[in-house]
């Protein structure tokens, strides 16, 4: 497996490098910094210690020292890669091997109990994406220009980066990128077969990251309110149609005329014959 060495990468003096280009595919690797991988066009699978995230444009990855990683396109993607060394960011570091060691600078301090370091998968949307978007171009020609004092000009641009970054990291600035229209979406299709693996795939995130940022969103998990869904269909038939149960179950997407009987009862103490004379 093929390691990168921060000693060729940086310029001497500068701790940064920001890598636009297109690629296909990338082999598993690791590196001795912390890397920030930003889709700038393109889809594709992004796996991060062994675990897979599909990506498109606006995703980041934010990817720790030492990591194992490796990418692969459905066609092509262009990504920047944005490759920093916190030793370069300040000398207090305790433990730079740790990219999460820049939460006790100071400039980064109120988000030390707040972020999530488990996911490395944020994305960034509308107005908040063309911003990110503008902030590494001007950082990328700054690198290519290095012009008198373009590493401090770096290094602000940097913490900016880094601040974006944490506040999408953090509970109140990572939402879980589900618009009203996708719950709309599961409402008028849940007659279907709706699984975890394709909805969150839909949404490009890990499935099991999926699952439980849709419970903490909505106090209720994926399976909870398709079912929901479903009973609101079927309640709907009830009451507006002459469809026999069994016609009922089958439309509002039950695998069975017992797990819709079952599920049913619970749900309103009745069952569906006693719901529809009511």
């Amino acid at each position: 497996m093929k390691i990168y060495k921060k000693e060729r990468i940086y310029q001497e003096g500068c701790g940064i490098l920001i890598q636009p280009h297109k690629v296909t595919e990338e082999p598993e690797h690791l590196h001795e910094f912390i890397e920030a991988v930003y889709i700038m066009d393109g889809t594709g699978v992004h796996s991060i210690g062994g675990i897979e995230y599909r990506v498109k444009r606006g995703a980041l990855l934010f990817i720790n020292y030492r990591q194992t990683h490796y990418f692969k396109a459905n066609h092509q993607m262009e990504i920047w890669d944005i490759l920093i060394d916190p030793e370069w960011l300040s000398e207090r570091l305790i433990d730079p091997e740790n990219a999460f060691e820049l939460l006790t600078l100071s400039g980064f301090s109120d988000f030390q109990q707040e972020i999530d370091t488990e996911n490395p998968l944020i994305h960034f949307h509308a107005a908040e994406r063309t911003r990110l978007e503008t902030i590494l171009r001007e950082m990328y020609e700054e690198q290519e220009r290095a012009a008198i004092g373009y590493e401090t000009v770096l290094k602000a641009y940097v913490n900016i980066l880094l601040t974006l970054i944490f506040r999408k990291m953090s509970p109140g600035g990572k939402p879980i990128g589900l618009a009203p229209e996708f719950l709309q979406y599961i409402r008028e299709h849940c007659a279907e077969k709706l699984t975890l693996e394709s909805l969150s795939k839909s949404c490009f995130y890990n499935p099991a990251y999926f699952s439980r940022l849709f419970k903490e969103h909505y106090g209720m998990t994926l399976t909870e309110f398709i079912n929901r869904s479903r009973m609101e269909l079927a309640e709907r038939l009830l009451a507006e149609t002459n469809l026999s149960v069994e016609e009922i179950a089958a439309r509002a997407g039950f695998s069975s005329r017992n797990a819709f009987y079952k599920i049913f009862k619970e749900k309103t103490g009745m069952t569906p014959q006693q719901y529809r004379k009511k």
